[in-house]
């Protein structure tokens, strides 16, 4: 998700954190050393969401296994941090800063059954070689809205922290969403934005993911198209993009069981038989209502006894299994490869994964140094520390800042309070969502016009926003602004 590359933000931030942790003023000192330790770790993104709104499934189709649990009970009530380790290891640490406790593995899986109480423990600190989390550093929390208020306290309190705890501040949102946005979760992101390093959250540094796409738009009833049922989706998540671009960079479909099965390898040879067995015994006009609820799909005459077919439905859904049953009539082979590929382009996690590259990996520098930075500077600015509230100042006139700029212009596009002519508003949500392409200086030049022409006519905010776009094109002639 977060490719290899040099940190030019990050890395003068942290000449600046070391300077400012050698102050006489112990508060600024203090701040210095926290924003060292913070800055030296990899990007921290929190996945969140209400109950059961598919976290541990997107958790475990991002590190391709099988390893969050996902049974209810304590093991869910608790903060999981998913980091980097040459071994797969995993660590209960009490809240009573006691020894840690080993946590064991069911397989692939970890135990759901934790050594603590829920209220013991502080959180579960898990190791896995995955590739990853050599460039982040995953956060799985607790459900939103609960009905247990200790759990959705636990994932406030990760949310709206102060501290620069490495353990529990978060430069990310991943937030798992089903529509409509419900009132729970917007105030979430709005409370991770609230806390006094503000600028770790603006509109580009949350992306939502439509975790279960499938279940938000059915196959028409008459054609059965489930090519149309995607499209519904990617459309439902365009329109949400749109209307919430004031909390989310951009709001991602996916079907997150079938990535989680594609990339945990979870088909298996009887299942590929089974599948290979029902696409012979039915035909697509048998199938589509057969598909239409669980039930039907168990009770219908045809190969599988309902144990096998329910296995089908935990992997695939029902979605899933009518797309690999149409592909398979289609002449494609019954065998668990075949089908774990089928599933994974189905799923549509390839598109969702590149879109959390570039809206996270792409911006992780300004996000992890903007953070940091902001704080130095009350601190500074606070402790009277002149030369280092220079400096800062001098970090925030940087080029590489202007990101933070841009996420600002989220809030003025959704609000409706500034509206551009439809061609200039859609060079802004480019902008937004992937960065506006490299350009030649004089295409660049003659979108910069087109902004200051406008700019002419419209408000100060308008103003303003024109003003972060000729800024854009200017950086996109000298090499892109993704």
């Amino acid at each position: 998700m977060v490719p290899q590359r040099t940190w030019p933000l990050t890395d003068a931030v942290l000449v600046l954190a070391r300077k400012a942790a050698h102050s006489r003023t112990y508060e600024l000192a203090e701040a210095g050393r926290e924003a060292e330790a913070r800055l030296l770790q990899p990007l921290q993104a929190a996945l969140v969401g209400l109950v059961s709104a598919g976290k541990s499934t997107l958790l475990n189709a991002l590190l391709e296994t099988s390893v969050a649990p996902t049974a209810g009970g304590e093991c869910t009530r608790v903060l999981y941090t998913f980091k980097h380790g040459r071994w797969k290891t995993a660590t209960v640490l009490p809240r009573d800063n006691s020894d840690p406790l080993a946590l064991p593995f069911d397989g692939t899986r970890l135990s759901s059954k934790l050594p603590l109480p829920h209220r013991q423990v502080d959180r579960v600190q898990v190791k896995l070689p995955a590739e990853l989390l050599e460039q982040v550093t995953l956060l799985d929390t607790p459900g939103l809205a609960s009905t247990n208020l200790d759990t959705s306290a636990v994932t406030q309190e990760l949310l709206t922290s102060d501290t620069l705890d490495a353990a529990r501040a978060a430069d990310a949102l991943i937030f798992c969403i089903n529509t409509p946005l419900k009132d729970a979760e917007a105030e979430a992101v709005q409370l991770f934005r609230s806390g006094r390093a503000g600028l770790r959250l603006t509109g580009g540094t949350a992306v939502a993911v439509l975790t279960k796409a499938d279940l938000l738009a059915q196959p028409d009833r008459l054609t059965h198209d489930r090519r149309a049922t995607w499209k519904k989706a990617t459309d439902l998540a365009h329109r949400l993009s749109t209307d919430h671009a004031d909390l989310f960079a951009d709001v991602l479909p996916v079907i997150g069981l079938l990535a989680e099965t594609a990339l945990t390898g979870a088909i298996r040879g009887y299942h590929a038989r089974l599948l290979g067995a029902l696409a012979e015994a039915w035909s697509p006009e048998d199938t589509a209502p057969v598909l239409l609820h669980e039930n039907l799909f168990y009770e219908q005459d045809g190969p599988g006894e309902t144990r096998e077919r329910r296995e089908l439905v935990a992997l695939l859904g029902l979605f899933g299994i009518g797309t690999v049953l149409d592909e398979l009539r289609e002449g494609a082979p019954a065998t668990t490869t075949k089908i774990t590929e089928i599933a994974l382009e189905a799923s549509g996690f390839k598109g969702m994964r590149e879109s959390l590259r570039i809206q996270l990996g792409s911006r992780a520098d300004v996000m992890k140094s903007g953070a940091q930075l902001s704080i130095l500077l009350d601190k500074a600015q606070a402790a009277g520390e002149q030369d280092i509230f220079n400096d800062a100042q001098k970090l925030l006139d940087r080029p590489e800042m202007f990101e933070l700029k841009v996420f600002g212009l989220a809030k003025l596009l959704a609000s409706g309070r500034v509206a551009p002519p439809p061609g200039l508003a859609d060079q802004a949500w480019i902008l937004l969502s992937t960065g506006l392409p490299r350009v030649s200086g004089q295409e660049a030049a003659g979108k910069a016009r087109e902004w200051r022409e406008w700019a002419m006519l419209t408000n100060l905010e308008g103003q303003a926003m024109a003003r972060v776009m000729v800024r854009a094109w200017q950086l996109a002639a000298q090499g892109g602004t993704g």
